[in-house]
């Protein structure tokens, strides 16, 4: 076999598999789509679980891909061992009831044995304990000797994963030589060394598990493989491990370079190498499919993976920002298979700056905190204290620093010490504000299976573009529970009922446009309300409703009618998005993108990709530029045209998200031209006007809009004239164009009003000092000023405090003042009082305890509060005696 590059292994194996009648699919973002059950894609399977459960007919029957993965459970092994990574490429080829066993089999060992002629002798297999088909076709077929097959239980070679298709697999080892085994006489495929490795996972979907232990056998099965390419490049390299793999290793080169440090002679210097190679390549490709740093989901993921990065980078001594020079060797490595990498390559080297650096300024602060922590820890422990951080103090590293919990963690146990988990995520759940929203019970848009998954029709065909009123016929029906084939009002409106229809003018929820609504009438007279509608896996537009009146039949002729000003209104508020996202990428730079957005009858709400608040001058420009557009007249042209034909348009998609060969274009007139299943209007005159609303921020990074046109800025406009107007009432003023100036006539009349009131608080002030002064007590040679005022506030007080001490240094000064219900005590010892032994921190807290109340402070000034004013008089009252009996 002859050294090939990982580049060059990839296209092998995609090409072997076209040719093999596979329809070769690009890699699937890294973010799931319809998928709640992963945070992130992790095999390459995961993109494809519609097709293999049936919910959905896949492009080709046979599908190859090369599909980027993230796994992170291991995350604090990576670096410490050179086995582990987070991001990978995982090679597959799939059968969605197509070919089987022998056809799998067969072509694995024509990969492997002819295309990149590994030694036949140097690959062992092994197989589920009671598949017997899968063992007669590696050994009568393939012809592999039995010392190279092995029978494995179902814990390694049996795939399931809960309920759901699950089968037999059989998996291929690469004998690497005894130099990377572990010498003893028992070494053997399956040992916990490094000489077997495996290379190839063949799954055969052949059973459907209820997952409490009964297996029934698929009619049509499945094959879903899977191999590393980073493995492979380990067998065909004749390398130990990923991260001298060639492209892999280049990253790695970078990093020496930046860091100044040699991988290979330091144990320590090479863990921290490791982590900044790994992590930089999980975090530009992740960038690259739109995820953000976030302390949430897979945001949190991105941000604990570069901070960690960054962090090994101040070990290395790296104390400026350079993760991002590292973006271009990773782009270099990988573009020519991923172009999105170049196509985003400057906002994935912003985004991935402006996260270090804002870790940077956080960083060696808390790294201090930290280390004093486990200091503090460490000697508590040498008085037999446990050896825990509190999680509390983890929580503030989080919250202040920026510290991710699993960062502490990582440091924490390099030192011994545990965290308190527990109390950290108390910590964090008292600080969230933002209510997460209950999801569905059911959910018909996520993996399991839905209520309609049983229902054998033709998917919808959607009507909506063209047409807001159209006959349709009742395909399937649900009271909300079950399926079925009538519903009908019992003691009233019955809400809840789902109607599933053959063809449909109502626009069902998706990419942030909401669902229409409007009514459905039935041919036998009933009257249903139709308040959202969703899209199924399968095509099934499902409508939600509520029976008004009569009884709904499947199969039933009926009308359905979207309500025209809503849509309308939507429409105008779609295109505004569109029109908006290009001006605010003329006005602020080519790096914004959308990051989500919702688009209703009243507004529209706009996530883009930006760094900095929107200026004024910014939002004016933008809604300028909106508002041009719209004058002008432009018409608004819908084109479903192939995919290449509109990159060649310029047509902007979503970041990450994957489109089919067909795509759905609006083209603005050749000013914006977006990706977009919505709707729209066909001239931009129609919007009327365009008004921002608001400029926000969502999360680090992400900045939001909210917007209206049409009417809504009528209605915005209605509503700030009458608050003009009521407020031109309030004034007195005739003519709404006075406000201004009758407003800064009224702040000057204010203004004076105020002077003079502070001219008076300080001659009040003056003369309460004189009554201080004038009811002085003596007690051992220090003057004793006490006093109760009302309506004297905190501020008051302190400066009646400062007065008395400055002037008289041997007193202690005790005055209570109340204002607007709230008791404050203040104390103030003078410098020759201090002397005596007498602390106002302490005094405070005497006198304070008399009427209730609690305080302290410093030896020159206190204050405390006073809960029970019964007690006032009580309390300076026994100034003197506490006084004396602090002196002696």
């Amino acid at each position: 076999m002859e050294w090939t590059g990982l580049n060059e292994l990839r296209e092998k194996y995609l090409s072997f598999f076209a040719e093999k009648g596979h329809l070769r699919l690009d890699s699937f973002p890294l973010v799931p789509n319809n998928d709640k059950s992963l945070l992130l894609i992790n095999s390459g399977m995961a993109p494809m679980k519609k097709w293999f459960l049936g919910q959905e007919e896949p492009p080709c029957h046979r599908v190859t891909t090369c599909q980027k993965c993230i796994r992170t459970p291991d995350i604090e092994r990576v670096g410490i061992t050179a086995r582990h990574g987070t991001f990978f490429e995982m090679l597959g080829n799939f059968s969605f009831q197509d070919y089987f066993k022998p056809e799998a089999i067969r072509w694995a060992w024509e990969f492997l044995t002819g295309t990149l002629e590994i030694p036949a002798d140097l690959l062992y297999i092994s197989v589920y304990e009671e598949d017997d088909e899968a063992y007669d076709i590696w050994t009568k077929e393939i012809g592999i000797a039995p010392d190279h097959m092995v029978r494995f239980g179902k814990e390694d070679n049996f795939w399931e994963h809960g309920s759901g298709p699950c089968g037999p697999c059989s998996e291929i080892y690469f004998d690497r030589g005894p130099e990377f085994g572990c010498g003893k006489p028992g070494c053997k495929v399956g040992c916990d060394c490094d000489r077997y490795m495996e290379v190839w996972n063949l799954v055969f979907s052949q059973f459907d598990s209820d997952g409490k232990g009964t297996y029934s056998r698929l009619e049509r099965p499945n094959i879903d493989t899977g191999m590393g390419l980073e493995r492979l490049a380990c067998v065909m390299q004749g390398v130990g491990n990923l991260f001298e793999v060639d492209t892999v290793h280049n990253i790695l080169n970078h990093v020496e370079r930046i860091t100044g440090k040699s991988y290979g002679k330091d144990h320590s210097t090479d863990v921290s190498i490791r982590v900044i190679t790994d992590h930089i390549r999980s975090t530009v490709f992740m960038v690259s499919d739109g995820i953000l740093p976030s302390n949430e989901g897979r945001g949190y993921v991105l941000r604990r993976l570069l901070r960690r990065a960054a962090r090994h980078g101040r070990m290395l001594g790296v104390t400026r920002p350079f993760l991002a020079e590292l973006c271009d060797t990773v782009i270099r490595e990988n573009g020519g298979a991923y172009p999105e990498l170049v196509e985003h390559a400057d906002y994935i080297k912003k985004t991935i700056s402006a996260e270090e650096e804002r870790f940077s300024r956080t960083i060696d602060q808390g790294l201090n905190i930290l280390s004093n922590l486990i200091e503090g820890i460490e000697k508590a422990a040498a008085a037999g204290k446990r050896r825990v951080l509190a999680g509390i103090d983890a929580f503030k590293l989080n919250d202040t620093f920026g510290f991710p919990l699993d960062l502490t963690k990582e440091i924490a146990a390099e030192n011994g010490i545990e965290v308190d988990e527990e109390s950290f995520h108390t910590e964090m759940q008292k600080q969230r504000e933002k209510a997460r929203k209950d999801r569905m019970s059911r959910d018909i848009s996520g993996w399991t299976a839905d209520l309609f998954g049983a229902v054998d029709a033709n998917a919808t065909e959607f009507l909506g573009y063209d047409v807001l009123e159209a006959e349709g016929t009742v395909v399937a029906l649900s009271d909300g529970e079950d399926l079925a084939d009538a519903v009908s009002t019992d003691d009233g409106a019955k809400e809840g009922v789902l109607v599933v229809l053959d063809r449909t003018p109502f626009y069902a929820e998706s990419g942030g446009q909401v669902a229409d609504a409007g009514v459905i009438t039935t041919a036998g007279g009933a009257h249903l309300a139709v308040t959202a509608c969703k899209k199924t896996p399968k095509g099934y537009y499902v409508h939600t409703c509520t029976l008004e009146d009569g009884v709904v039949h499947k199969g039933e002729r009926v009308i359905a009618s979207v309500e025209r000003e809503r849509r309308h209104a939507i429409m105008r508020n779609h295109t505004g998005a569109h029109l908006l996202q290009k001006a605010l990428r003329e006005v602020l730079g080519a790096h914004v993108h959308q990051a989500g957005s919702y688009e209703d009858d009243e507004r529209l709400r706009f996530d883009f990709t930006h760094f900095n608040a929107v200026t004024p001058q910014e939002l004016a420009e933008v809604e300028r530029i909106v508002n041009a557009k719209i004058f002008e007249a432009l018409d608004v042209n819908v084109k479903v045209m192939p995919i290449k034909e509109a990159k060649e348009l310029g047509a902007m998609a979503l970041f990450g998200e994957k489109y089919g060969d067909m795509v759905r274009v609006v083209d603005i007139s050749g000013f914006s031209t977006e990706f977009c299943g919505g709707t729209h209007v066909s001239n931009t005159a129609k919007l009327g006007c365009f008004k921002i609303l608001s400029e926000s921020s969502v999360a680090a990074g992400i900045r939001r809009i909210e917007a209206t046109t049409g009417y809504g800025v009528l209605h915005l406009l209605d509503e700030k004239t009458d608050i003009l107007c009521e407020t031109a009432g309030m004034l007195k003023v005739a003519n709404t164009h006075e406000l201004a100036s009758r407003a800064a006539a009224l702040m000057a009349e204010l203004k004076a009003a105020q002077k003079e009131l502070e001219a008076m608080k300080m001659q009040q002030a003056d003369m309460k000092a004189r009554g201080l002064f004038e009811n002085a007590k003596e007690v051992d040679g220090v003057k004793i000023f006490s006093m109760y005022l009302t309506g004297t506030a905190a501020d008051a007080l302190r400066k009646l405090c400062d007065d008395a001490r400055s002037k008289v240094s041997d007193s202690v000064t005790a005055v209570i003042g109340e204002s607007e219900g709230k008791i404050t005590l203040a104390v103030a010892v003078g410098k020759q009082a201090q002397a005596r032994g007498l602390a106002a921190g302490k005094l405070a807290k005497q006198i304070a305890a008399i009427a209730g109340g609690n305080g302290g402070g410093k030896p020159d000034f206190a204050m405390a509060g006073i809960k029970d004013a019964s007690r006032i008089d009580d309390a300076l009252n026994a100034v003197p005696g506490i006084v004396k009996e602090a002196m002696e």
